[in-house]
């Protein structure tokens, strides 16, 4: 673990940039009690945002969601070239999985005038909380590595969270998708509403989904959105659709029952090209 500086106070919500926000957990200064390591099988490998563990705090149990420090160095291939020169600081807060999750879910508790509500769409967030030092140092006791990804201590120690480490609050779901032949339509409208409040996930597939509804949004981008924000209208129109395509091929590929033809595309709607998971225009 890096050496510490003097941590600053905790923010009341993040990110700090425009857009929607996550707010702090009511009992972040609980203890945890950590339960045991969840959405995880051996052979899965090493995830690449961060782990999900059963927790107890405040005699209540919930999914925790621990992150992995972010490099936005490693994805500037993907933005560098839209945005111009803006400082690295506020690309995490549009590139980091963990702010992509405090920004949708933000969106998704917000009131909006004439829209649908969205509370059915994802798992029920929280807040987010940072860990304490005993928490960080339950982590690292257990093998848990969260800072390989750091640029540097310089860049860390000015950032809001400086080394302490981001966690996001969820409700505790069943291990199964939840996705059948009888709501596979259900599932499709959360995902036009999530779609209609500009949010899009990136991450549809049956994984994903716990009880029929999304519990993960690490790629998401939700408006406004400094990348999203820079793209073409032809671009960003593929953008929308990339939820809907995935949809599509979740339902091939899983072979999910669809008796009542839940189609989101046409099939002869053009779709985005992929290369290493991305759409080649991102």
């Amino acid at each position: 673990m890096p050496k510490k500086q003097p941590a600053p106070p905790i923010p009341k919500e993040l990110p700090p940039c425009d857009g929607p926000k996550l707010n702090l957990f009511e009992h972040h200064d609980c203890e945890i009690e950590w339960i045991e390591r969840i959405g995880w099988e051996e052979g899965m490998g090493t995830p690449n945002e961060g782990y999900v563990f059963r927790v107890k705090i405040n005699q209540v149990e919930y999914a925790l969601k621990v992150f992995k420090f972010h490099n936005p160095i490693e994805s500037q291939w993907s933005w560098g070239t839209r945005i111009g020169n803006v400082p690295l600081h506020t690309v995490t807060y549009y590139r980091d999985p963990f702010y992509n999750e405090c920004r949708a879910y933000g969106r998704i508790r917000e009131p909006l005038k004439g829209k649908r509500k969205l509370s059915d769409v994802a798992i029920p967030c929280h807040g987010f909380l940072f860990l304490s030092d005993r928490d960080q140092q339950y982590l690292e006791d257990n093998g848990y590595d969260l800072w390989s990804s750091i640029i540097d201590n310089s860049f860390q120690e000015k950032t809001i969270e400086g080394f302490r480490i981001r966690a996001i609050v969820k409700d505790l779901a069943s291990s199964e998708p939840g996705i059948t032949g009888d709501n596979l339509g259900k599932v499709f409208n959360r995902i036009v509403a999530m779609n209609q409040h500009r949010i899009v996930n990136c991450d549809i597939r049956l994984d994903n989904f716990r009880d029929g509804k999304i519990v993960d949004f690490g790629s998401s981008f939700t408006s406004p959105h400094i990348i999203m924000d820079s793209l073409k209208p032809s671009d960003a129109d593929f953008h929308q659709a990339w939820d809907r395509m995935l949809f599509d091929e979740m339902v091939v590929d899983e072979q999910i029952p669809n008796p009542k033809r839940v189609l989101a595309l046409h099939p002869m709607t053009l779709r985005p090209r992929f290369v290493g998971g991305q759409p080649v225009k991102y």
